[in-house]
């Protein structure tokens, strides 16, 4: 419907489903569901993905846009399922939630689970594209600028020239955007469900994946057999109002475990003040850039805007193989070299991870931006969510949600929650939180870990064990603890470090 060839880099760095087993019950049966709904998927290009794809089965289960009415325009969901690698198949598939808000489960979801393969062995994965993202008649609106080439912009032209996009899609879509909110999308989850043939179906969310997880916990429950929830956004949580502080946070943490590993305090013993220090000079006096661009090789130049530094060392926080060589990369920018600091941002976003942003404002605008008034900015990050959301939101369609939208979610489901100590915008706070009134439910910190653990160490097989035998009090997941922080790089031949004997680095 619109060009999505390029997402806008302000975006970017925003961000960023029979007859079920009971609770212990261990029981396999083979089942039939209404697989004649879907067909073959297409061969995907990524060959990395291409067999997992190939023995996929793709369609579209129609739903009424307007859910209340139950009348007028129907949208496609689209859907991909990605079936049991063994003959005998449970009853209780997994049903995936992707993150964002506005990410593709299908589009996301193959390499996701390609490496937590232990989840299909004996369950169907579905992936259903929530409503307004990937191709259920979506909401994206992205710039036809290509990320790098966006440096040639301020932060703040950026984020007007989105502005102005979304006026415009909003005369484009065939669609109502305040029709596209959690509850709604939750309720066409459980169609997609029923539709599919499922009775109890298990569900696993990361990132806000996890606040669409408990919506449809307590719109469905009787249908949910257990969860799982990674990098966790409860419902006491206002996604876009501590974007800066929960970074703020992640990078004192930064600096400190810079300061406690010998090879990086010996390597940057200045490194706060020279990631201040280059923030306040190119506040003063904007520096030129020649960039290489890490896939094509390809020259571009722009002049680096202040924010950008704040706002690239953010996401690559996320990762915690990547945020391994930012001190070096802040190191070599506050001596005039960008290269490693854009070719970490790049790595981090690429341009095919596209969120729709028409998605996440109709989300945003409804629900979460109620309770914000403010970006809540720190000394060392401004909040670009906030930013942007607040301007569209001035024109942006609004839709509703009920009064007690933001009540914890109460549930004796089984449920599994994970959470990063590095996580720079879900910490474990917010697990601890979410977990408060789910009265059957375990919450694993896991160290050394961002944004999203259940594919970190040994945590693959601890969720898949969850799945097979999901009560709460009985996890077993010391094997986690001893995930760690990466050292940290120190030159472009990696990192220096000094062990002690009988330790080992776990990367």
């Amino acid at each position: 419907m619109f060009d999505q060839k390029y997402p806008s880099l302000a975006i970017l760095l925003i961000t960023m489903f029979l007859q079920g087993c009971e609770p212990g019950d261990d029981t396999a049966t083979e089942i039939t569901p209404n697989y004649n709904l879907l067909s073959n998927c297409k061969k995907p290009e990524n060959t990395l993905l291409a067999n997992i794809i190939e023995e996929s089965l793709c369609g579209t289960i129609s739903v009424f846009e307007n859910r209340s009415a139950m009348s007028g325009r129907k949208i496609d969901l689209n859907i991909m399922l990605l079936p049991a690698t063994t003959s005998v198949v449970r009853a209780d598939p997994i049903f995936f939630l992707a993150g964002g808000p506005g990410q593709s489960a299908v589009d996301s979801g193959p390499a996701l689970f390609y490496r937590l393969h232990k989840l299909r062995r004996e369950r169907d994965i579905v992936l259903v594209d929530q409503r307004g993202t990937g191709k259920s008649n979506s909401l994206a609106c992205e710039l036809d600028i290509p990320l790098l080439e966006q440096m040639n912009l301020t932060i703040g032209e950026v984020n007007n020239l989105q502005i102005e996009k979304l006026k415009k899609c909003l005369t484009e879509y065939d669609a109502n955007p305040a029709l596209y909110t959690t509850p709604i999308a939750m309720d066409d989850l459980n169609e997609v469900r029923e539709v599919l043939g499922y009775d109890k179906i298990n569900l696993l969310g990361i990132s806000y994946g996890t606040r669409a997880a408990l919506v449809y916990l307590r719109r469905h429950e009787q249908s949910v057999r257990s969860v799982v929830l990674d990098a966790v956004v409860p419902m006491t949580m206002a996604i876009p109002k501590n974007v800066a502080v929960d970074a703020q946070s992640a990078f004192k943490k930064l600096l400190a475990d810079c300061e406690h590993q010998p090879g990086c305090q010996q390597a940057y013993p200045a490194l706060a003040a020279h990631f201040r220090g280059l923030v306040k000079r190119l506040e003063l006096s904007p520096e030129k850039a020649t960039i290489i661009h890490p896939r094509t090789g390809a020259l571009t130049t722009g002049t680096v805007d202040p924010l950008l530094i704040s706002r690239l060392t953010r996401g690559i926080m996320y990762s915690r193989t990547l945020s391994r060589l930012l001190p070096f990369a802040i190191e070599e920018a506050f001596k005039g070299n960008y290269q490693p600091l854009s070719t970490l941002a790049y790595t981090m976003t690429g341009e095919d991870n596209l969120l729709s942003t028409g998605m996440m404002v109709s989300v945003l605008c409804a629900e979460d931006m109620r309770l914000v008034d403010s970006p809540n900015n720190t000394a060392d990050f401004d909040n670009p969510l906030y930013n942007m959301v607040a301007a569209a939101c001035e024109f942006w369609p609004a839709g509703s949600v009920a009064e007690d939208y933001f009540t914890p979610v109460t549930s004796k489901v089984p449920v599994l929650l994970t959470s990063g100590t590095l996580d720079p915008i879900t910490p474990p706070r917010y697990g601890w939180e979410a977990a408060a009134t789910l009265s059957n439910s375990e919450h694993l910190v896991v160290p050394g870990v961002g944004h999203g653990s259940v594919v970190a160490g040994c945590l693959p097989g601890v969720v898949s064990d969850f799945f097979d035998h999901p009560v709460p009090r009985e996890v077993k997941a010391s094997c986690s603890m001893n995930l760690r922080r990466p050292p940290f790089f120190t030159s472009y031949a990696g990192a220096v470090q000094i062990e002690k004997a009988g330790e080992a680095t776990n990367d």
